[in-house]
């Protein structure tokens, strides 16, 4: 099995030469708002976000204090089994994740201005960049 670090390193470098591939064939730009989003849930989806939240792992060690709001993850899911699901592991985190960060947005937003707007395409490209790397993730564990 590939260790933290190299799925790390793994997942970068597959996420910078795809990104440069796409910028300089004109196959598809970003404006630089989405190439935040894309970018901060890629880096989210590597570092915090992933299938070895199930075990004391680097990532799981990496939220510091509040990785005890990972302890149910860990003993819903075994790891290396559903976890590890291309599309199912990732989106089972998201939502697991997203239950309480919609306490936090709540309490966020709500104490922003009534002006204040929120494209939710961003939110679309960030999942988008979390489910990128955890299936980067899976694919180098399948390789290895």
């Amino acid at each position: 099995m590939p260790g933290y670090n190299k799925h790390r390193i793994f997942n970068y470098i597959v996420f910078i030469v795809v990104a440069l591939i796409l910028y300089f064939e004109n196959i598809f730009s970003f404006s630089s708002g989405m190439l935040l989003a894309i970018c901060l849930g890629f880096y989210i989806g590597t570092e915090f976000v992933t299938p070895d939240l199930d075990v004391d792992s680097a990532a799981y060690k990496r939220w510091g204090r509040l990785k005890i709001l990972m302890l149910p993850y860990k003993w819903l899911f075994k790891h290396r089994q559903s976890s590890h699901n291309i599309f199912y592991g990732a989106i089972v985190r998201i939502l697991y994740i997203s239950v309480i960060i919609l306490g936090f947005y709540y309490l966020i937003f709500k104490s922003l201005p009534q002006e204040f707007t929120f494209s939710y395409v961003y939110v679309i490209v960030f999942l988008i960049g979390i489910i990128i790397a955890n299936a980067l993730h899976v694919i180098l564990d399948k390789i290895f």
